[in-house]
C-alpha cells in the first residue's frame, strides 16, 4: 500500500484533490470526518467540556461546533489544546487502518490517500507515509473559497492566522500542487502525478 498524506491550508482545495484521486480508484480517508466520529465518545466530550467550558456540549450531548470554534481558535495555545484532545484517537485509528491492512480497496489500486488538514502543526503521521502532497493557493483565493462554503469571514481569518504557512507545509512535502487556477488545471497536475507514480509501479 502506498500512503499519501494530502495537506494544505483552509480553502486550498485539498478536499477537491482527494475527491479526484478517489474517482481514480484511490481509497481516501478524511481526518476531519474521523475526528467528528471520535468526538462523539463520552471521554472526549468530557475533556472538551472541561477544557472549553459550559455550553460547548449541549443538553443532548452534542458538540456546539460554532461555540467550540469561537473558544478554540482564539490563540495558538487554545488551538493546541483542542488538537491534544482530539488528535490521539484519530491518529490511532489511521495507524490501525494502515498497519493492520484493513484497507478494502475499491479497485486494483493500492493507493491510500489521507486528507490531513493540520499535518505541519501535528506531524505525528509522517512516520506512516510514503509521500506528502501539499495543495497550495494564494491566501486571498483561499479566503474567498472558505467564505463561499458558508464559514464566517472572521472565523476564516482566525483559522488562517493559527495555521502553518504554505512555506512550512511545503518544507515537509514531496509534491506541491498549485490550485490557483481552474479545476481542469488542478486535475491535469493530479493526472500527471498519478501517471508518474503508476509508471514507477508505486501502486
Amino acid at each position: 500500500m502506498y500512503v499519501v498524506l494530502v495537506t494544505g491550508g483552509i480553502g486550498s482545495g485539498k478536499k477537491t484533490a482527494c475527491e479526484y484521486l478517489d474517482s481514480k480508484g484511490a481509497t481516501v480517508l478524511d481526518l476531519d470526518e474521523i475526528a467528528k466520529e471520535e468526538q462523539s465518545s463520552p471521554l472526549i466530550l468530557a475533556e472538551l467540556q472541561e477544557a472549553f467550558g459550559d455550553g460547548v456540549i449541549d443538553a443532548d450531548g452534542f458538540i456546539n461546533r460554532q461555540l467550540l470554534a469561537d473558544r478554540a481558535f482564539v490563540s495558538r495555545e487554545s488551538a493546541d489544546k483542542l488538537n491534544a484532545i482530539c488528535w490521539p484517537s484519530v491518529v490511532q485509528r489511521v495507524a490501525d487502518f494502515i498497519l493492520n491492512g484493513s484497507c478494502q480497496q475499491k479497485s486494483t489500486s493500492s493507493l491510500l490517500v489521507i486528507e490531513v488538514p493540520l499535518l505541519a502543526e501535528a506531524p505525528v503521521l509522517l512516520d506512516l507515509k510514503d509521500e506528502v502532497m501539499c495543495v497550495v493557493a494564494p491566501e486571498s483565493l483561499r479566503f474567498e473559497r472558505a467564505v463561499s462554503r458558508g464559514l464566517r469571514p472572521e472565523d476564516v481569518r482566525k483559522r488562517m492566522a493559527l495555521q502553518a504557512s504554505d512555506e512550512q507545509r511545503i518544507a515537509i512535502s514531496d509534491t506541491v500542487i498549485d490550485n490557483s487556477g481552474s479545476l481542469e488545471a488542478l486535475y491535469k497536475q493530479l493526472d500527471d502525478w498519478f501517471a508518474q507514480r503508476t509508471a514507477d509501479r508505486l501502486f
